[in-house]
């Protein structure tokens, strides 16, 4: 698998964490991919042969050539045969709010059936291996849409913002005050411009906090980021990480030290990997207008 990374025009990076793509071939074979949980919300273009559905059961259904997935709370997989091509825009959820109109309610928004020209040409540029032309046709169409959607983030963005700084520990109470706000005004300012409520998204950033640490060290102390991340115990980090993971820490911790080319993570793996070398990234690092007021 190759994957490669790059920043957005300055223009979106207050939006636009990254770009990345990967290209792989899987031979006569097919390969299970598992997504965990993230904080961001990815909007990806896609060529080749995958099925994608929960791990917690039911059936797959064919992966759109352009979709917009993310926040889910349960682990997802996908089963690709062949080569596949894959290029991603990692977006903050106010992005896909103000951009694409996204709402927590659906799984993933089939981005084809809005945009069909842009999707059959960012896909046939990938088919031929025509990154730099991919990306460069996204960036433009996102621009395009900033500069006839875009707004000024609201309190309920911005304190989106302060929620990912402090990764996840930030009360809801202290944000209110500081936008000198009612706790219910600020609750319904950030449901209405983020698209999910403070509690779910602080949820998702402490759990994606405890995955990369492990990734990088599967043997840290699970008290210590207990302590680190503000949850009650030890007990409590390990019941939220299986609630949104079907694995205990230690259990993915020990997956990631017996197997240290971590294939069942396929793209969640090598995607995320690049980022957690730089696990200081915040909002706040991009100029987001999501940084602490």
């Amino acid at each position: 698998m190759h994957y490669v990374e790059f920043l957005p025009d300055a223009r979106l990076r207050h939006l636009v964490r990254a770009y990345w793509q990967v290209d792989e071939f899987h031979g006569e074979g097919q390969e299970e991919h598992r997504f965990l949980p993230e904080r961001l919300i990815r909007l990806t273009f896609y060529a080749g042969e995958t099925w994608r559905g929960s791990m917690l059961g039911g059936g797959l259904e064919v992966m759109p050539a352009a979709s917009l997935t993310g926040l889910t709370l349960s682990p997802q997989r996908a089963v690709s045969i062949g080569s596949t091509k894959a290029l991603g825009v990692e977006l903050l959820p106010w992005a896909a709010r103000q951009l694409f109109g996204w709402d927590v309610s659906v799984s993933s928004m089939d981005l084809g059936l809005k945009h069909p020209l842009l999707t059959r040409a960012v896909t046939a540029l990938l088919r031929l291996d025509a990154w730099e032309e991919a990306r460069q046709l996204v960036e433009d169409w996102l621009l395009g849409l900033l500069s006839e959607r875009g707004s000024e983030p609201g309190a309920g963005a911005r304190a989106a913002g302060s929620l990912y700084s402090s990764l996840g520990q930030v009360r809801i109470g202290a944000l209110a005050e500081q936008f000198n706000l009612s706790q219910r005004q600020l609750e319904r300012k950030f449901v209405r411009e983020v698209g999910i409520n403070a509690k779910t998204l602080a949820r998702l950033i402490r759990f994606e906090e405890v995955h990369n640490r492990l990734w990088r060290d599967p043997n840290v102390s699970l008290a210590q980021l207990a302590y680190e991340l503000g949850y009650a115990d030890q007990a409590h980090l390990t019941r939220e990480f299986r609630a949104m993971s079907a694995m205990t820490p230690r259990g993915f911790g020990e997956y990631v030290k017996l197997d240290t080319s971590r294939p069942a993570f396929s793209l969640t793996g090598v995607v995320d990997t690049a980022r957690r070398e730089r696990s200081d990234w915040s909002p706040a690092s991009q100029g987001s207008p999501g940084s602490p007021v």
